[in-house]
């Protein structure tokens, strides 16, 4: 039986770019979430895990 990945949320540490990713099937492949700011091109980004309100905006974006 598939487990659906969790909602998580990328930060650039260098320019504070975020993006909400929604819960998504029981794989994510690694082309499905960047590896470098689209903004400022550095490598260090943090995975978090969303607040309450930014999972509920995940869970409509993932109904799309």
């Amino acid at each position: 039986m598939p487990i659906q990945s969790p909602a998580f949320k990328l930060i650039c540490r260098s320019c504070g770019w975020t993006k909400l990713f929604p819960p998504m099937g029981d794989v994510r492949f690694p082309c499905q979430v960047p590896q470098h700011c689209p903004t400022c091109g550095s490598e260090n980004l943090k995975q978090v895990q969303p607040n309450f309100a930014e999972k509920m905006i995940a869970n409509v974006l993932k109904k799309r």
